[in-house]
């Protein structure tokens, strides 16, 4: 599996306790403070000190989540914001043309197309960036991350302008149809790829007990007008939008 997807999948999103908010917000101050360097990183030098350490702060999460499962929570959303933003632009070094984390579903962060071909060999591998392109040379690719708040969706939607590609980094579900009847929902594990054409209706959910997180290529179909946010048609909406 591509570093990329396993970096992203392996962002903690579940269920925390007060101390792993905690140690997260201290190591990140830290690493800050010291140009980039996590002191629980056991890739370093000094590795056994910190798997020690690492390991003892495990062991006192576990138990608190054990005899005191009343202080576990949902991930608060700015820190899940904070920890897919930073893991995107810190860590693997891309670089966004657009970023909304203030949507009611979640948020999204659109990487400049520039770097659509290292993002479909990442998060698409085996699939030819002339396919992806839907058989056009002259076609463009816009890549995007997605995440969705626990129970949360996107409306029920269609585009005039664009294909899309997804492909589920955590579990989650997706409505779609050829029509405007929204059906039952379809469930999707970590690694679902799904193709959704021109026109079609889908709709991306979220559980109601995790985030949800995409990736995903828009496959203009106009290479005069490419598509961009606007291009939505919505038939239903959660937001009223």
């Amino acid at each position: 599996m591509n570093q990329s997807v396993k970096k992203l999948q392996s962002i903690d999103l579940q269920e925390t306790s007060p101390l792993k908010l905690f140690v997260w917000r201290i190591r990140r101050g830290l690493r800050d403070m010291l140009g980039g360097k996590d002191v629980l990183d056991t890739a370093e030098k000094d590795a056994q000190t910190r798997s020690k350490v690492r390991e003892i702060y495990l062991k006192v999460d576990d138990f608190m989540i054990k005899y005191l499962p009343g202080m576990v929570r949902e991930t608060p959303r700015e820190v899940a914001l904070q920890r897919v933003h930073e893991t995107l632009e810190r860590d693997l070094g891309y670089h966004f043309s657009d970023v909304d984390e203030k949507k009611p579903w979640g948020a999204y962060y659109r990487i400049v197309d520039e770097e659509a071909d290292r993002f479909l060999a990442e998060f698409f591998p085996g699939l030819d960036p002339i396919e992806a392109r839907l058989g056009r040379k002259d076609l463009v690719l816009s890549p995007k991350i997605l995440m969705v708040y626990p129970g949360q969706r996107l409306s029920w939607q269609y585009h005039n302008r664009r294909a899309e590609r997804w492909r589920f980094l955590t579990v989650g579900g997706y409505h779609r149809s050829h029509s405007d009847e929204q059906g039952k929902p379809h469930m999707a594990k970590p690694d679902a790829i799904v193709q959704f054409a021109t026109g079609e209706r889908h709709r991306l959910i979220a559980p109601a007990e995790t985030y949800t997180l995409v990736a995903e290529i828009w496959q203009h179909t106009d290479a005069e007008h490419p598509s961009e946010e606007a291009d939505i048609i919505r038939l239903a909406d959660d937001y009223n939008r």
